[in-house]
């Protein structure tokens, strides 16, 4: 990155979890609803897209949501449809993705850049809690300037140095699948691809069991210190 030795690229911090309210739409869980129903939500990630609605066919899913976000799931009927995805206020598509959103399902609706402008593709999000006495979590590395990463899990209690990165070599755009880790306390870490010393330090965050997550990684966009950022959404509680 400009004006840092990539050395000195380091981030180690608690993730925050980003949700937007929708009300009698929103969920984080697959198991309050229906099995006649399935369940679907926002993941905008795009630098270049203005704030934006998306509907699912003709129901509004979310509304003036911007990078970084994750939307609360919405409950719709079962069906093949189309995902419009408007700047806000306007319904005109700035694009639009179709897939099938089948019964007891869960999918994201994963807004990205695209060159200049931004695109939406389907992700299929795991529905079911994680095995006794785990967690699952997924990556979504979309921190387009900082170029490959390594991802750790430190435990509380230990430290960096002493650790093995869950992904090596994650590069931009690419989309690490759920993997189930022992439920604790634990702390996310991101470094370029081969660095595994820093002097950082953060709060750890407390993963129980049975929860399922998935993490969006960025860019910092009004700062170099750190230079990239963690957003965790709940799949699963």
């Amino acid at each position: 990155m400009a004006g840092m030795h990539r050395r000195d690229f380091w981030l180690r911090l608690a993730a925050s979890v980003v949700v937007a309210a929708l009300p009698l739409l929103g969920c984080q869980s697959v198991q309050n609803s229906s099995p006649s129903q399935t369940q679907v939500r926002v993941i905008d990630a795009s630098y270049n897209a203005p704030a934006l609605d998306v509907d699912i066919a003709t129901t509004p899913i979310a509304t003036n949501i911007g990078a970084a976000t994750f939307t609360n799931y919405a409950f719709l009927p079962p069906e093949n449809a189309t995902a419009y995805v408007y700047p806000a206020g306007t319904t005109k598509a700035g694009t639009q993705v179709s897939g099938q959103f089948l019964v007891s399902e869960q999918h994201s609706i994963f807004i990205t850049d695209s060159g200049k402008g931004y695109t939406a593709s389907i992700l299929t999000d795991q529905p079911a809690a994680a095995p006794a006495g785990y967690f699952s979590i997924r990556f979504l590395q979309q921190a387009l300037k900082a170029g490959a990463v390594d991802i750790y899990l430190v435990p509380d209690g230990s430290v960096l140095a002493d650790s093995k990165p869950l992904y090596t070599a994650v590069a931009p755009q690419a989309a690490e699948g759920y993997t189930n880790i022992l439920a604790g306390s634990y702390t996310i870490v991101v470094t370029p691809t081969g660095v595994t010393k820093t002097p950082s330090a953060s709060t750890p965050i407390q993963f129980m069991a049975g929860q399922v997550r998935t993490a969006l990684i960025m860019d910092a966009q009004l700062t170099t210190n750190p230079p990239v950022t963690v957003t965790v959404g709940e799949d699963v509680n």
